[in-house]
């Protein structure tokens, strides 16, 4: 059975930093993935098919944060991971890949930048390292140890190549870091020296990983076509229980069907078509998750996301999420209130 979130956390004792943690969290479901995440303001959707399994380990230090993700399904990510934060991240495992605001990471590259607008898709089962670190302090320790202000690319959000033994090097560091988080929070000896040495020692590793300099004039041509994917989306949320047709949303964006497609492969490496019909079962899922109503069915629900024919709906959500709309629902409400016995089917 999956952990709730922080079922099995440390608890810092009284000589380490207020802030300081260490957490696991076992998930079987995108949106339980996500609230194991609390640092972080993000949306998933679970993109491919078949039963979710995740799992999530996290280090809150001072001033930044380190998380290792696991899935077993490629998941669209979207949200903030901090305003004032400089994230740092990469793909875990030498074949794996995913696509960050329409560019592609993989095993050679590192995706760094400001967090106030993350976009990203694992387009298989992945792991993904990332390390979240203040701003403020991000400068600070330029200035400090490397004598420069940070290159204002950084501002952005960049994938940039590394190479792949500078990629692997950073994938063993920070997997060592994880895997000795255990005994450095229940270190009670310089316990606040050992968490910003940790801290310091992952972050001068991914900066002294970067180039000066970098060429970002393709982020312009991505982001027009990311504006033409979100507006898709945002059409379709808008028009949920009266799903539009792949021309009425060519016709919205200002865009031909094969720029559509183009532009939905470059950023979310699926069809829209595809995307759209997953974008509504996954919001069915997270109503039905949430519904305590008892007069709610699984019927209602699904006419509010445009699904009129049950039998079919039905069969799509089983292959999508690998079980019943209606074992969604009754296994929600027994779990939000005890004792419920719902019969709905």
């Amino acid at each position: 059975m999956a952990s709730t979130p922080f079922e099995n956390c440390s608890v810092p004792d009284e000589k380490l930093p207020p802030a300081a943690w260490h957490c696991c969290a076992d998930t079987a479901d995108v949106e339980e993935h996500a609230g194991s995440l609390p640092e972080w303001a993000l949306q998933y959707e679970q993109l491919s098919e078949g039963a979710f399994h995740g799992r999530v380990e996290q280090i809150h230090l001072p001033g930044a944060y380190m998380v290792k993700e696991t899935m077993n399904r490629s998941v669209r990510q979207r949200g903030e991971i901090g305003r004032d934060m400089y994230g740092f991240a990469l793909v875990l495992q030498p074949d794996g890949e995913a696509i960050c605001n329409g560019q592609r990471l993989d095993a050679n590259a590192l995706l760094v930048g400001r967090g106030d607008d993350l976009d990203l898709c694992n387009t298989t089962a992945s792991q993904i390292g990332a390390l979240s670190v203040d701003c403020d302090y991000v400068n600070e320790v330029s200035l400090r140890i490397f004598d420069r202000p940070l290159a204002s690319w950084l501002n952005q959000q960049v994938a940039v190549c590394v190479g792949r033994e500078v990629a692997d090097g950073l994938r063993a560091r920070l997997n060592s870091v994880l895997s000795n988080a255990e005994s450095n929070f229940c270190s009670a000896e310089n316990s606040e020296s050992v968490l910003e040495r940790v801290r310091d020692d992952m972050l001068l590793a991914f900066l002294d990983a970067l180039p000066w300099e970098t060429d970002t004039s393709h982020l312009k041509s991505i982001a027009s076509r990311r504006r033409i994917v979100n507006r898709a989306r945002e059409m379709m949320l808008e028009r949920a229980d009266s799903p539009p047709s792949l021309m009425e949303v060519c016709s919205h964006v200002g865009a031909s069907h094969r720029k559509l497609n183009y532009c939905f492969q470059e950023i979310l490496g699926m069809s829209p078509a595809r995307y759209l019909r997953v974008l509504r079962l996954n919001g069915v899922r997270r109503q039905l998750r949430s519904e305590l109503d008892l007069r709610v069915g699984v019927q209602d629900v699904a006419a509010l996301w445009g699904f009129w024919h049950l039998g079919q709906f039905s069969a799509d959500y089983k292959r999508q999420f690998a079980e019943l709309p209606s074992h969604t629902l009754k296994s929600s409400r027994m779990r939000v209130l005890p004792g419920c016995r719902s019969s709905v089917s």
